[in-house]
C-alpha cells in the first residue's frame, strides 16, 4: 500500500473562546485526508487556536515527504517528519499527519486505534473543562448544569487574577462538596510568587492539579513551585511540542504530571511515547482534548491504551465541538466517556457539512 495524495482543508465553524480574560481564540479545524492506492483513507483533524492557515500551508509543504510511502510505516514517517519539525514547522502539522496514519491503519485492520496500541480500557471518567466566564455567578450556574449532567470532575479556566481566582476556587469547592474532583488551569497567568500563593490555597481546598500556572518555558520556576506545593503541578499542552521536551521537565522535577495533545504535539505516536515516559518515572500523563471531535477522538483512543491517564477532558459546552461530524463524543450518565469502537479514530465525517464550512484548501 502506498500514499498517493494528501489533501488539507481549513474549516471554521465560528467558535470563539475566552481563557483567563486575555486570550480570545477563534477555534478552527485543520483536516487532513491521506489517500492510498488501495482506496483506504485516513482522516484526522487538529483544532488550532490561531494560525490555521499556517498549519495547513506547512502540511502542504510536507506532502512530497509522504507521497509514495507505505502508510503503515508510521514510526519511520514520524521520525522523518520529526526531524523536519526542528526547522520550526508548526507542531500541529506533524501531529495531524500522524493521527491520520493511525486512522488509516485502524481502518485497514478493522480495529479502533486503541486496540492497535494495546487496549487498557473501554471508558474513563470525564471532567468538564470550562471556558472563562465573566463572574463567579456565571461559573456557578454552569457548574450546576454540569453536575446535573453527571460530571464528577471539573476543571476551571480561571481569570488569572490571584485574589479573584482564590475566591472563585473557594466558592466552587463549597458549591460541589468534597466528592467532586477539581482542577485549575491558569493558562500561564501568574508570576512564581503568585503561583505559590494560589497553589497553597488549592492545597488546602483539595484540588487535584494546578495546570500551567506559569509559562511552560520557565523550567527553574516550575522546579521551585513543585517543591513548594503538595498539589500536583502540570504543564500546559501547547508548548510541549514533543515527548522529548517533557523528558527534560519530568526528570528535573519541574512537573508532577505531563500534559500533551495527540492533535497538537507530535500525534498519537508521540503521545503514547510521552505516556510511557511518565509511567516509567511513576508519574501521570493527563492527555489534553479541548477541541473539535476529530481531535477529541485521537486523544481518547490513546487514553484507552494507557494506564497512567485518569481523565478525559470534555470541552464545554457539550455539543459545541461536533461541527461537520456524523459522530460526536458523548457523556454517559455516570460521568464517563466510551472510547469510540469504529475502526480507526472511531468517528465519521459528514463531508457535505464539513466542506460547506471549509474556508481554504491546500
Amino acid at each position: 500500500m502506498k500514499i498517493t495524495d494528501v489533501s488539507v482543508q481549513v474549516v471554521d465553524a465560528g467558535v470563539t473562546m475566552l481563557f483567563a480574560e486575555r486570550l480570545i481564540m477563534n477555534l478552527a479545524n485543520v483536516i487532513v485526508r491521506v489517500h492510498t492506492d488501495e482506496g483506504i483513507e485516513g482522516v484526522a483533524g487538529s483544532s488550532t487556536y490561531l494560525g490555521a492557515q499556517a498549519v495547513a500551508a506547512a502540511l502542504a509543504e510536507l506532502k512530497p515527504l509522504l507521497i509514495g510511502e507505505d502508510p503503515l510505516y508510521r514510526e519511520r514517517i514520524w521520525q522523518r517528519l520529526n526531524e523536519v519539525s526542528i526547522l520550526m514547522v508548526p507542531p500541529h502539522s506533524l501531529a495531524i499527519v500522524d493521527c491520520a496514519l493511525w486512522d488509516l491503519a485502524g481502518r485497514a485492520a478493522g480495529l479502533p486505534v486503541y486496540k492497535l496500541l494495546g487496549a487498557q480500557r473501554d471508558r474513563l471518567p470525564a471532567y468538564a473543562s470550562s471556558l472563562t466566564y465573566a463572574t463567579l455567578a456565571d461559573f456557578q450556574h454552569e457548574i450546576d448544569v454540569w453536575l446535573r449532567k453527571g460530571f464528577r470532575a471539573i476543571k476551571l479556566h480561571v481569570w488569572g487574577d490571584p485574589e479573584r481566582d482564590v475566591e472563585l476556587c473557594t466558592a466552587v469547592r463549597d458549591q460541589v462538596g468534597p466528592s467532586v474532583a477539581l482542577m485549575v488551569d491558569a493558562v500561564g497567568s501568574y508570576s512564581l510568587g503568585d503561583a505559590i500563593r494560589v497553589g497553597r490555597h488549592l492545597d488546602e481546598l483539595g484540588y487535584e492539579w494546578f495546570e500551567m500556572p506559569l509559562r511552560d518555558q520557565h523550567i527553574e520556576a516550575y522546579r521551585t513551585l513543585s517543591r513548594a506545593l503538595d498539589i500536583a503541578v502540570t504543564s500546559g499542552e501547547v508548548h510541549t511540542r514533543t515527548f522529548q521536551e517533557a523528558a527534560n521537565y519530568l526528570t528535573r522535577g519541574a512537573w508532577d504530571i505531563v500534559r500533551i495533545d495527540a492533535a497538537i504535539s507530535g500525534g498519537i505516536t508521540a503521545t503514547k511515547k510521552a505516556a510511557s515516559l511518565a509511567e516509567g518515572l511513576g508519574l501521570r500523563c493527563e492527555i489534553h482534548s479541548f477541541g473539535y471531535t476529530l481531535a477529541q477522538a485521537a486523544n481518547l483512543q490513546v487514553m484507552g491504551a494507557v494506564a497512567n491517564c485518569k481523565y478525559f477532558e470534555f470541552p464545554m459546552p457539550i455539543g459545541g465541538y461536533g461541527a461537520g461530524m456524523r459522530d460526536e463524543i458523548d457523556l454517559e450518565p455516570d460521568g464517563t466517556v466510551c472510547v469510540p469502537q469504529k475502526p480507526g479514530l472511531g468517528v465519521e465525517v459528514d463531508w457535505e457539512r464539513m466542506d460547506a464550512m471549509t474556508v481554504a484548501r491546500f
